[in-house]
């Protein structure tokens, strides 16, 4: 079909066109291609209007006549790839909404680009929904902190840098020593309240780069990385220490408590994540049958 024809179909058909596609929740536009390649309106839906905040007015107008400069430019280059190309090509836009579009040229017997036809799907929900799981699946959901997923994989990039760099790098594996009373005494409300608090906590005695995860009820592992000396462990151990001992006062209830910290390195105590976290933990068993409110280090000559 060319570029005569699709006019005279337009000019006899418009209307009919323009009904058929006027109940798609799809944006539908017809571009007229010129020399340059310049772009110019021919056909659009209600959908395509109302995206592109445009009306019937538009019809006839080339892109940069109907849009602000920045979004013209975006456009044309769309439309000039899908005519370089010469087949049917897909974009992805990001603005107020996503849009998923593909860009088809039609061309004359003589193999001119005379339009292309676009149909652009509003995907803003399903890329907001993939979102959603993708955090679910590497986030705790009571306190948003990282779970263990996301923890071996920052764990395992952050030695792979160490290792580079050979610097320290230091894993707390903490739990407090009396959150069961909590739960007991005035219920899991409560509990969830209170470990929300504790993360918020916990993330407060930590620089950014660093990362505070939950493993699931009370436990939660802090890996530091970038140290110079394991003193540096040491006082963000004793800075949590002193932080979680603060009053607490949760859906009107006060109450205190305590932690225990275990805290293994990175080289001496272990070469991958599995094994750090281990040692870290008999370090956190040690501290509580030590006295608790506390940390200690790993040593293999106490396990």
């Amino acid at each position: 079909m060319g570029q005569r024809d699709i006019e005279v179909l337009i000019n006899q058909y418009g209307s009919v066109l323009t009904r058929f596609f006027e109940h798609m929740s799809d944006m539908v536009f017809l571009m007229a291609v010129e020399e340059g390649p310049r772009f110019r309106y021919v056909l659009m839906n209600p959908a395509a209007m109302q995206a592109a905040r445009l009306t019937e007015a538009a019809y006839g107008k080339l892109i940069e006549e109907a849009n602000p400069e920045e979004k013209a430019a975006v456009l044309n280059s769309m439309y000039r790839q899908a005519v370089a190309i010469g087949k049917p090509t897909h974009f992805t836009t990001y603005g107020e909404f996503v849009g998923e579009t593909i860009l088809t040229p039609i061309c004359n017997s003589e193999g001119a680009c005379t339009h292309v036809f676009a149909v652009t799907r509003d995907i803003t929900e399903r890329k907001k929904l993939e979102s959603q799981l993708e955090h679910m699946a590497y986030h705790d959901m009571l306190t948003g902190l990282p779970n263990r997923r996301l923890l071996l994989d920052r764990m395992q990039q952050a030695i792979a840098k160490a290792k580079r760099s050979d610097q320290l790098l230091a894993v707390l594996f903490l739990d407090c020593d009396n959150f069961k009373e909590i739960n007991d005494t005035w219920g899991h409300d409560v509990g969830d309240q209170f470990l929300q608090v504790l993360a918020k906590r916990l993330a407060s005695c930590v620089r950014d780069v660093d990362t505070v995860a939950r493993l699931g009820g009370d436990e939660f592992v802090i890996l530091l990385t970038s140290l110079e000396s394991d003193t540096e462990a040491a006082k963000v151990a004793a800075r949590i220490l002193d932080v979680l001992q603060q009053p607490w006062l949760i859906a009107k209830q006060r109450f205190s408590i305590t932690t225990s910290i275990g805290i293994a390195f990175f080289p001496h105590d272990g070469t991958d994540a599995d094994q750090l976290l281990r040692h870290a933990d008999q370090a956190l068993y040690k501290a509580k049958s030590g006295g608790r409110n506390g940390y200690r280090f790993y040593s293999p000559t106490r396990e």
